[in-house]
């Protein structure tokens, strides 16, 4: 996943969070973020050369997250490539050949390139490459735009930051008893729990509807030519099918059914500039969860009629 986004708008507080979840994480900057530092490192110690794990693979099984994605110079992004498609690292250093596993997330965030053209594409507004961008399962755009309201709600969040711990423990106690009976807040650490359990737990499998409209969806996409080339390669039948087994696992069940495919979709949707599903211009910060995802994913975006048109123009 990478953040496309403006200054402050808090980029690095997701990244932070996303760390917070994984039970296994690794944080790091471009900036200070070399290709062996990333990958692993040949040190010899008493006469032997012995390898030294990088940030990709210490994070094995967990999460990396590489911040100010854009101060990477080009020679070490291009190492993390193979990291990022095969999941292994090859080594050949100092008489040392092996490949190491690198089962990680890569959870990215930089800045464009300038003021963001949402008429240019994600290679022309972050200067990175094609291939490394089609590598990305999701990419989100996050544009500080002039908003009242939502800056008056910003503002008002961060100054309570500075308030007294009474006032705090004051103020969530009013919190929870305006809350309706039944719904219960869940603390950091049950969430952690939870993402743990069903990651191990569940192996979800595509169910034919789930199929039919994944496939659909990606043929019209490579036959519709306003998209980035980028990124409507394979790899994005790829990203449609792990991100419909990731809402799976997400909602415990253990196959794919058409509402998760529809999820992925959505996700892929959010990536793009402009999108025939998605509201607005492809701007994801501020956005808001709805009560009732499964009904709200059919009334608002009426995607029934839309996946159907897709799967009935293919046959």
């Amino acid at each position: 996943m990478l953040l496309v986004g403006d200054p402050g708008t808090g980029k690095s507080q997701f990244l932070k969070f996303a760390a917070k979840l994984s039970n296994r994480s690794v944080i790091t900057t471009g900036l200070g973020s070399t290709s062996a530092g990333l990958t692993v490192t040949a040190v010899k110690d008493g006469g032997e050369w012995m390898l030294e794990a990088g940030a990709l693979v210490l994070a094995d099984g967990g999460l990396c997250c590489i911040d100010e994605f854009d101060s990477m110079r080009e020679h070490d992004r291009t190492t993390i490539h193979e990291a990022m498609e095969q999941q292994t690292i090859s080594v050949a250093k100092a008489g040392l050949v092996t490949t190491l596993s690198t089962r990680t997330t890569v959870f990215g965030a930089t800045n464009p390139k300038g003021q963001y053209d949402s008429n240019e594409s994600l290679s022309v507004n972050t200067t990175l490459s094609g291939p490394l961008l089609s590598r990305f399962d999701i990419v989100l755009v996050l544009l500080d735009k002039k908003n009242p309201k939502l800056d008056g709600i910003i503002s008002s969040h961060i100054l309570a930051q500075s308030t007294k711990a009474e006032e705090n423990k004051a103020s969530d106690a009013a919190v929870k008893s305006t809350q309706p009976l039944g719904i219960k807040e869940w603390t950091l650490p049950c969430l952690r729990r939870y993402i743990h359990y069903v990651k191990q737990r569940f192996k979800p499998v595509l169910t034919k509807e789930a199929e039919s409209v994944i496939s659909g969806y990606y043929q019209l996409q490579r036959r519709d030519g306003t998209h980035n080339a980028a990124r409507t390669t394979v790899r994005m039948l790829e990203s449609l099918i792990r991100l419909a087994q990731a809402h799976a696992r997400l909602m415990f069940r253990n196959e794919v059914t058409r509402l998760d495919a529809i999820a992925a979709i959505l996700c892929i949707e959010s990536s793009m500039t402009t999108s025939a599903i998605i509201d607005g211009d492809g701007n994801a910060l501020n956005s808001n969860f709805q009560e009732n995802p499964d009904q709200e994913c059919i009334l608002k975006y009426d995607l029934e009629p839309y996946l159907f048109k897709i799967i009935e123009g293919l046959t």
